[in-house]
């Protein structure tokens, strides 16, 4: 985790998603439209190369489709492989090092406010509070992906909620 600390923050917990993730199939009506999507959008671009660039405006389609039944299958399995999270006393950290994308890190702060969900075997954490800016209330999300020590992690950001509740409140 390359995620800087804090002055004064603990690292508690630090992890990577469950390896060897299957494919996530639980849609095969997205995957089946998306492949059939693509494969016209290619048939389309097939035919329409013969009348110059104009089948260029098949890529977005194409895309498209690939997104629908490619990317939603093995989102899980690559997220797994390039994220790391992290628990400290004050945050919660989830960083995925997108090859020839970069790094994306999001992390939530604990308070006593914050919504912490677990689901599935192995646990998938969902971390959600309302966060007022200058731009009004938005709700930030914050979700740990199939964690083997799901319910180790867990105990740990309730008790950094409760070290958190009792350092507001003597």
């Amino acid at each position: 985790m390359t995620a800087p600390l804090l002055p004064g923050e603990r690292l508690l917990w630090e992890g990577r998603p469950e390896r060897g993730v299957p494919p996530d199939l639980s849609n095969p009506g997205s995957l089946v439209f998306g492949a059939a999507f693509a494969a016209f959008a290619l048939f389309w671009m097939d035919r329409a190369s013969a009348d110059g660039p104009i089948w260029l405006a098949g890529l977005p389609f194409l895309a498209l489709g690939l997104k629908l039944s490619v990317w939603k299958a093995w989102a899980p399995r690559l997220r797994a492989r390039f994220a790391h999270y992290a628990v400290t006393d004050r945050r919660v950290i989830a960083e995925t090092r997108w090859p020839l994308l970069g790094t994306r890190e999001q992390a939530i702060l604990l308070t006593p406010a914050t919504i912490v969900d677990r689901a599935g075997d192995p646990a998938t954490l969902t971390l959600r509070q309302e966060v007022t800016g200058p731009r009004g209330t938005t709700l930030q999300s914050l979700t740990l992906h199939r964690l083997e020590e799901g319910d180790h992690v867990l105990s740990l950001i309730r008790a950094a909620q409760r070290s958190t509740r009792e350092d507001h409140h003597p």
